[in-house]
């Protein structure tokens, strides 16, 4: 990322290189518009900065409310000396109050660039100053600055970008003031690129926990709590993960799992919520919520609701061909149907449930060992055994309580304290 780009140019050649620089943004802003993961947009916003002003550091910040929260930080000196990874794991999460005391408030408030060619010789009488113990602890010194607001079509300030020692080739030297306009309209493509990110997150974030709470709709219906919900979900990541599923994939099993029976909102009370066993007839009607469950989800382009429908609808077939609705065995069960199945299990067996209490764990470890091969997909059986702690500290985490369980057994005890 060094780069000689600040050494002083002057006449036709410092044009040629600004007119250069505007060129570039049409691609950046394209790029920047394309990408809809905040974190990853962040890491591009200030990748490109820096690449376009050859700056050896730089950090960037988001406004939230009346405090500027410190989102990612690059530093080329330290990650060649050190190491990328082991540099990112000393940048820690803090907040700047949003007041000029601080460069970066500064700027917030003000939401005009600052080029400051040395921070550590700001005139007393400015009204910001350089707060030097980072660079004392990590034994770096930064110098020259170019701190530009990140402002909204809306005018409203989205955030600071802060790029730190402008190289000319191994010399730390001034920012060329003529990058200011063009870092200037490159914080403002930043800004609506990073609303639009914080837009999507917001929605999606939404989508999913109605997703969630249809989940919770269904399990209450079987007096079950949405603890159980949470405990599958991260049971199947956790599987999913040893079984070698990452990203996207595995992310989509975390919702799906949630959506596993879902179809139980089609199944007539008198069935779901008998005390005693089931006739085979009545059994029959229980099977159909698999079929209910991917009706429900049928149809979505979505690829979660495309990864849920297949849970939903291959989470009761076993290993040996004699589960249902379809009867299919070994690895023609789907993957994420074959892990939700074990996850579901575990979980009946090892939780609380209204009608029983929690089985100890050397049954449930017996109850699975004898349903490998047969239930259950035998590579899962053996994962599960091996991470059983992990299995452990998970159902731990989601214990249910007495109040969990209170509602099922008298809707009067709610209070509307328990809904507001």
């Amino acid at each position: 990322m060094k780069s000689p780009r600040n050494c002083l140019v002057h006449g036709e050649e410092g044009q040629f290189r600004l007119d250069g620089l505007s060129g570039q943004l049409v691609k950046i802003g394209l790029a920047l518009s394309s990408t809809r993961e905040l974190g990853e947009l962040l890491e591009l916003v200030l990748f490109e900065a820096r690449k376009m002003t050859g700056a050896d550091a730089g950090s960037v910040y988001l406004l939230e409310g009346n405090v500027l929260r410190f989102e990612t930080s690059h530093n080329q000196t330290l990650f060649d000396r050190l190491g990328e990874p082991n540099v990112r794991a000393m940048f820690k999460r803090f907040e700047l109050p949003l007041d000029s005391r601080s460069i970066a408030g500064h700027v917030a408030m003000s939401k005009e660039i600052l080029n400051i060619p040395d921070v550590n010789r700001i005139p007393e009488e400015a009204p910001y100053s350089f707060n030097a113990n980072w660079d004392k602890a990590n034994d770096y010194r930064s110098m020259s600055m170019l701190v530009a607001p990140m402002v909204d079509q809306a005018g409203r300030v989205v955030g600071v970008i802060q790029l730190i020692n402008a190289m000319c080739g191994e010399s730390v030297v001034p920012f060329d003031p003529s990058y200011s306009p063009v870092v200037a309209a490159f914080a403002s493509q930043a800004a609506v690129a990073i609303v639009n990110a914080k837009l999507t997150s917001d929605l999606q974030d939404a989508w999913l926990d109605s997703i969630f709470r249809l989940g919770v709709a269904a399990e209450f219906r079987d007096k079950e709590t949405s603890n159980h919900i949470k405990r599958v979900s991260e049971y199947s990541v956790l599987l999913g993960r040893h079984m070698g599923m990452e990203g996207e994939e595995l992310e989509h099993l975390r919702w799906a799992a949630a959506m596993h029976d879902c179809g139980k909102l089609g199944i007539p009370d008198s069935i779901l919520h008998k005390p005693g066993q089931l006739t085979p007839e009545e059994r029959s009607t229980m099977e159909y919520h698999t079929l209910i469950g991917a009706l429900i989800l049928k149809g979505g382009s979505n690829p979660l609701l495309k990864a849920s429908q297949v849970v939903a609808l291959s989470h009761h077939e076993k290993w040996d061909g004699s589960g249902y609705p379809r009867g299919l065995a070994g690895e023609d069960i789907p993957l994420a149907g074959r892990i939700v199945a074990v996850a579901d299990v575990f979980d009946a067996l090892s939780s609380r449930r209204v009608y029983k209490p929690a089985f100890p764990m050397e049954k449930v470890v017996d109850i699975l060992a004898q349903e490998s091969g047969r239930h259950f997909d035998p590579r899962l059986v053996g994962v599960l055994f091996e991470h059983l702690d992990a299995m452990d500290s998970i159902r731990h985490t989601y214990l249910d309580t007495d109040a969990d369980f209170e509602k099922f057994r008298n809707y009067s005890l709610l209070k509307i304290e328990d809904v507001l």
